[in-house]
């Protein structure tokens, strides 16, 4: 009873004097003043030996490190993640681009048969185009690809038309080519001209530019070129293209390439970056041009004199002939 009553006095001196630095805990953890209330003592500064202070710096210490490389870590996965699913996502734009060219060239040789032969008709069922292009053990995994391919000719390509025809006594939805009628103006100058964007190209493009090197497809068809006044045609649509982008220091045309190849070196890779966005994914003169990055290296092998190149390139002239008004209407620029 003594010892009780020594203690509960011991306690009351402690919660009167906060400055003695020991404080009084209740059952729930809460600090208190009542002393029949009292379950656990704290004191706020112990007098611990030289070595406990130390241990106890160290475990400090090692928390929070942990603590911070458990929050880099979780940075650096996050970011690789990001970056593979926006390569993913590239990769599998860049595939529809090549499967909607293909179709499109598919479309294009069966009209131009169809001249020539009275025994074929206009069109193609759209599942059959899928069966020229893409094997049987494909297919299935393929079906993405072809659906994006799909909703891309619908929404964006307005020389291929989509209607429903009998085919062996079972209704189709097929592909119909509708050929370019050119401008009279056009037809007389052959020129060549920038005419609706497929993509929204500026998602997510900033986050990630690897080279100042690109490398252009369908820029010019080489077997329809002639003279040489084509090739600064082709280089000054893409510095029209680019006029906000000061820093392209060379541009090659590989004559040879029957992909209509232009290849376009940047001071830096966001200026690469700008280029991309501002050429990818667009219409010009009939054809969808596509963009990738190329390593540096890579470049110079092609092109050893583009080592030197530091001055920004301008158009030949200030007429902007490549983003005069197109010669065909897509249905983007009709909405």
């Amino acid at each position: 009873m003594m010892t009780d009553l020594k203690l509960d006095t011991a306690l009351h001196l402690v919660s009167i004097n906060p400055h003695w630095g020991i404080r009084l805990y209740d059952e729930g953890q809460q600090e208190t003043k009542i002393v029949a209330d009292v379950h656990w003592l704290e004191c706020v500064d112990p007098a611990m030996p030289v070595l406990c202070r130390m241990w106890r710096s160290l475990v400090v210490i090692l928390n929070r490190l942990c603590l911070l490389v458990l929050v880099l870590l979780t940075v650096a996965i996050a970011t690789k993640l990001m970056r593979y699913r926006w390569q993913q996502q590239t990769r599998l734009q860049q595939d529809m681009y090549r499967m909607v060219e293909q179709i499109i060239g598919v479309l294009k040789r069966h009209y131009d048969t169809c001249q020539t032969s009275d025994n074929l008709q206009p069109y193609l069922a759209i599942p059959h185009v899928r069966d020229m292009l893409i094997p049987p053990q494909q297919r299935r995994s393929n079906q993405k690809l072809w659906q994006m391919a799909v909703k891309f000719l619908s929404e964006n390509e307005s020389r291929v038309r989509a209607e429903v025809q009998t085919i062996a006594g079972e209704d189709f939805t097929v592909w119909r080519w509708l050929p370019t009628v050119m401008n009279s103006a056009d037809s007389t100058n052959g020129r060549k001209v920038w005419q609706c964007s497929a993509f929204d190209t500026q998602q997510g493009m900033d986050a990630y530019c690897p080279t100042a090197c690109l490398k252009i497809r369908n820029m010019f068809n080489a077997e329809r070129e002639h003279g040489s006044d084509w090739v600064i045609g082709v280089v000054d649509a893409i510095l029209e293209k680019c006029a906000e982008n000061d820093e392209i220091v060379h541009i090659a045309l590989d004559r040879s390439s029957k992909e209509g190849c232009v290849y376009v070196k940047c001071r830096r890779p966001e200026a690469a970056g700008k280029a991309f966005r501002a050429l990818h994914g667009w219409w010009f003169d009939g054809q969808l041009v596509t963009v990738k990055f190329l390593r540096l290296e890579r470049y110079h092998e092609r092109y050893p004199e583009a080592k030197d190149a530091v001055t920004s390139l301008r158009p030949s002239n200030d007429q902007k002939i490549s983003l005069s008004e197109p010669f065909y209407k897509s249905t983007l620029e009709i909405t």
